[in-house]
């Protein structure tokens, strides 16, 4: 006998939770939630299982005794597929078949505001005409959502310099921040807590990022840790040997791209005997088995900034790049090949 056919709007309640249960992005709930009723009430609303941001925590350094508040921002960066034959205006007809890269960010109000998807101060506050069709119909697009990216401000609403990444797990919902070179760690909440250190070395810590459930922090030698719920760290590369024993200090940031972590040294322009040396870029994949970085002669088919996108899925961008804002110029964006 035949298998019984069972209605898309009559599935089992333990069959839709369990798919809920998996769904990552505000994205994927909302269209979960839009096929019926069923499942909608099988889900509840993104906003209710995630913290609503902007948030604020405390912190303390100890020399001097200092106490301030600093608050984070949460960006969304979006890829905005439209149907085909959009839009007829040639002068837009290319950017309507590939899409576009929005970077959203949700005030306290809940009013969204949208930022160059580069920069997390560029504002837009315009669409230029020639590239997006005068109406976005997001019920005709395809959304995809591609990265969440989080920035720190001061109390006169400055951008700060220290690095944050975030756990929204709900096995361990946490906060992590570099600042002064140190590593500090709170509980995330709806009340304002007060940000602990972590390391107890001397080690200079440059970035961190939240990866599988756990905090990944590396320092200005490369030496790279991971924490895990515990607190507890441990050594996970090695320090890597400088730029040909150049003593230029560089920036480094870690990235993850398809299931690895990647770690991006950036090497500032600077002029030297009145010769300009631009910005030069190197990158390492985290050998975990050798506790070691391997240092890569190109990317894979993708891009990398705070986040990465597979290149083919963005026709106008190249492959092997790294897009980045020049910091003495906020509306400059530049591409560099590795």
């Amino acid at each position: 006998m035949a298998d019984r056919v069972v209605p898309w709007n009559n599935l089992p309640t333990d069959l839709l939770e369990a798919v809920g249960k998996r769904l990552k992005t505000k994205t994927d709930v909302s269209r979960f939630r839009a096929i019926c009723r069923s499942w909608r009430s099988s889900v509840l609303p993104f906003d209710q299982k995630q913290p609503r941001f902007p948030i604020r925590i405390m912190m303390k350094f100890p020399f001097p005794v200092n106490c301030f508040f600093l608050t984070i921002t949460e960006d969304t960066v979006y890829h905005l597929v439209p149907p085909p034959n959009i839009n007829s205006d040639d002068s837009a007809s290319t950017s309507s078949t590939r899409g576009w890269v929005v970077r959203l960010r949700e005030g306290e109000s809940g009013e969204p505001s949208m930022l160059h998807p580069l920069s997390s101060s560029f504002h837009i506050k315009r669409l230029p005409k020639s590239v997006f069709p005068k109406l976005i119909n997001l019920l005709e697009f395809r959304v995809f959502e591609l990265a969440k990216t989080y920035t720190m401000y001061h109390s006169d609403h400055s951008v700060s310099s220290y690095r944050v990444a975030i756990s929204l797990s709900p096995d361990w919902p946490a906060i992590m921040v570099v600042a002064a070179g140190k590593l500090y760690h709170c509980k995330l909440g709806p009340d304002i807590e007060m940000c602990t250190r972590v390391d107890i070395t001397s080690e200079v810590f440059e970035d961190v990022i939240c990866f599988e459930g756990k905090f990944y922090a590396v320092c200005h030698n490369g030496t790279a840790v991971v924490v895990d719920p515990s607190l507890e760290m441990t050594l996970i590369a090695s320090p890597i040997s400088p730029d040909h024993g150049s003593s230029v200090h560089c920036i480094k940031n870690l990235v993850q791209s398809l299931g690895e972590i990647i770690l991006v040294e950036r090497y500032p322009s600077r002029m030297k005997q009145r010769r300009l040396f631009p910005v030069k870029f190197r990158v390492y994949k985290l050998n975990a088995v050798e506790r070691k970085w391997v240092e890569m002669e190109e990317l894979k088919p993708e891009n990398l900034y705070s986040f990465s996108v597979p290149a083919g899925d963005f026709p106008g961008c190249q492959r092997s790049c790294i897009y980045f804002s020049d910091p003495y110029f906020p509306g400059l964006f530049i591409r560099k090949k590795i």
